[in-house]
């Protein structure tokens, strides 16, 4: 078991599939978000600003103006329950070494300071949708809550 298994952080894709109307992963987004679960919940605030590009870029239906997104990432940000981590020189440091020991070059390295910024706040768990982004890391553990949960047993967890 990972250290941090009582705090979650939610990726990028969790936080903007949330503020959608017309998505079939909006309503659990949002029940994530919410949820009183007892779990510590966090986002990075590497989160928030990688939401704006989404937002309001091409793979979009129909991008966000910037005023829209603007209120979309603050509304996300000032959710009760939800705390913001800041970028930290700390947490540079870590994603470098993390770089280093998985080989990560080029646009993955914000994935790795994702993972840094678990590590260095002893969160254990990314709910994401991209599990594949986080899967070599063996320091945190990602899980998709949009696929069913396994059964006991089934040996999933890193």
């Amino acid at each position: 078991m990972k250290g941090g298994e009582g705090r979650v952080l939610f990726d990028t894709n969790i936080l903007i599939y949330a503020t959608l109307e017309n998505d079939a992963r909006s309503e659990r987004s949002r029940e994530l978000l919410l949820a009183r679960s007892g779990q510590e919940r966090y986002v990075s605030v590497q989160n928030l600003a990688e939401m704006y590009p989404n937002l309001t870029g091409p793979k979009m239906e129909r991008p966000d103006d910037p005023a829209i997104a603007r209120a979309k990432i603050q509304s996300i940000a000032a959710l009760p329950g939800i705390q913001v981590l800041p970028l930290t020189g700390d947490i540079q440091s870590m994603a470098l070494e993390l770089c280093e020991k998985y080989g990560i070059t080029r646009q993955r390295y914000y994935d790795a300071q994702i993972a840094a910024t678990m590590v260095v706040h002893g969160i254990g768990t990314i709910l994401t949708e991209n599990e594949a982004d986080f899967r070599e890391m063996t320091e945190i553990r990602a899980v998709n809550p949009f696929l069913p949960s396994p059964g006991p047993g089934t040996g999933t967890a890193r």
